[in-house]
């Protein structure tokens, strides 16, 4: 009887140990960072009485990621965390057809974090490359501080700010089998976020109006 128990527990544990590992390999964490190309920002305020659309350029920014998801079969579910730093020196202020460029001192910098749950679908194959396709929702935080805007020589005082909006993304990309346990991915990413206003007693109003961002990025995935 001793050694029946024996052999059965044996045998569990040799047909249990792969299953474990293989569930084990479902979760994964993933680190990476790149370049985000954002769109202007564009809303409208009212200065001195008088309306104006508003403009605000912005430049290509660095921005990075971390993420930890779980796969089941060819589909993943992930909860990511990204960050950027997205700055301005101007304001671009048009009314009746006629535009301005006004300056910003200090510049105005906007820490922006999203935190998005994704939905994936992967594509594997014979290869060590897997492509895979991705839909995320979620919310973006932009944090900024006080600015002033000198127009015609008249300054205005803006609102910092720290407003959470709704936000939703797509995404594309291919992963590439380093080991068992890590690969390395690169990906393409669509993400848009809604509107905001900025209102507070004794500084000047701005509507922000929705904007969006392409972002390409690489890093390492590890699964465990």
């Amino acid at each position: 009887m001793k050694k029946l128990l024996l052999t059965t527990s044996f045998l569990l544990t040799s047909l249990a140990a792969p299953l474990l590992a293989e569930e084990s390999k479902s979760i994964y964490l993933s680190i990476g960072g790149g370049i985000a190309s954002p769109s202007d920002v564009e809303g409208d305020t009212t200065l001195g009485g008088t309306k104006y659309d508003a403009t605000f350029p912005t430049d290509n920014t660095g921005f990075y990621s971390a993420a930890i998801g779980k796969k089941f079969n060819d589909f993943r579910i992930e909860f990511n965390y990204a960050q950027a730093d997205v700055d301005t020196d101007s304001i671009t202020l048009t009314t009746g057809g006629n535009g301005v460029t006004a300056s910003i001192s200090p510049n105005l910098e906007v820490e922006v974090k999203s935190y998005m749950f994704y939905g994936y679908k992967d594509f594997p194959n014979e290869s060590k490359f897997t492509p895979y396709i991705g839909l995320g929702l979620g919310s973006s935080t932009f944090s900024a501080k006080d600015q002033t805007a000198t127009v015609s020589g008249t300054r205005y005082s803006l609102k910092g700010t720290e407003e959470s909006v709704f936000s939703y993304a797509a995404k594309g990309g291919a992963d590439y089998e380093i080991s068992d346990n890590t690969s390395l991915y690169s990906e393409v990413t669509y993400q848009k976020f809604a509107s905001y206003d900025v209102t507070e007693p004794g500084y000047e109003t701005v509507n922000y109006d929705s904007h969006d961002l392409f972002a390409v990025s690489i890093g390492l995935k590890f699964n465990f």
